[in-house]
C-alpha cells in the first residue's frame, strides 16, 4: 500500500518497485544516491548554457536577452551540433527534476529531506549571484526599515 501522509522509517519503495529499502544501509545509501542526484540538478539548473559555448561570463543573472523573432528565422549563429548538446542538457535536467519529484512522493520524510537538502548544498555551492556585490558602507546607507 502506498502511503498518502509523510512517514519515518527505513522502509520505503522510491520510483519503483526493485527500489525497496528495507535495512538501514540499504535506506542511507538511497538517501546519499538522491541527495547527490540534488545536487547534480542543482548544477545542471546554474549552468551558464548561453555563455558556456562561447567562453564569456554573464555580468549579471538575468536572462539572457531573446535573440531570435518568434515567427522569423533564428538569427543566432548557434550551430546545430551546439543546439543539440543544449537540448541534451536541458532534457537530462528535466528527467532528474522529475525522477527526483516523483521519489520525494515517496513520502518518506528522509527521502523528502535528503532530497532538499541536496538542492541547497548544490544551490549553495552553484549559484553565482552577482547583484550581491555591495560593501557594507553601502549595505549600511541602503538599509531602511520602511
Amino acid at each position: 500500500m502506498m502511503h498518502m501522509t509523510f512517514y519515518w522509517g527505513k522502509q520505503a519503495t522510491i520510483l519503483f518497485d526493485g527500489w525497496k529499502t528495507t535495512t538501514w544501509l540499504s535506506y542511507s545509501l538511497s538517501l546519499v544516491a538522491l541527495f547527490l542526484s540534488s545536487i547534480v540538478l542543482q548544477y545542471f539548473s546554474n549552468l551558464e548554457i548561453t555563455n558556456f559555448f562561447t567562453g564569456k561570463t554573464s555580468s549579471s543573472t538575468s536572462f539572457p536577452p531573446i535573440e531570435a523573432s518568434l515567427l522569423g528565422k533564428d538569427t543566432s549563429s548557434t550551430s546545430l551540433g551546439k543546439k543539440l548538446l543544449r537540448s541534451g542538457i536541458f532534457g537530462v535536467r528535466v528527467g532528474i527534476g522529475y525522477l527526483l519529484m516523483l521519489a520525494a512522493m515517496s513520502f518518506n520524510g528522509g527521502v523528502f529531506i535528503a532530497i532538499v537538502l541536496g538542492f541547497a548544498v548544490g544551490h549553495f555551492v552553484f549559484f553565482k549571484d552577482t547583484t550581491l556585490s555591495l560593501t557594507s558602507s553601502e549595505e549600511d546607507a541602503n538599509a531602511c526599515g520602511c
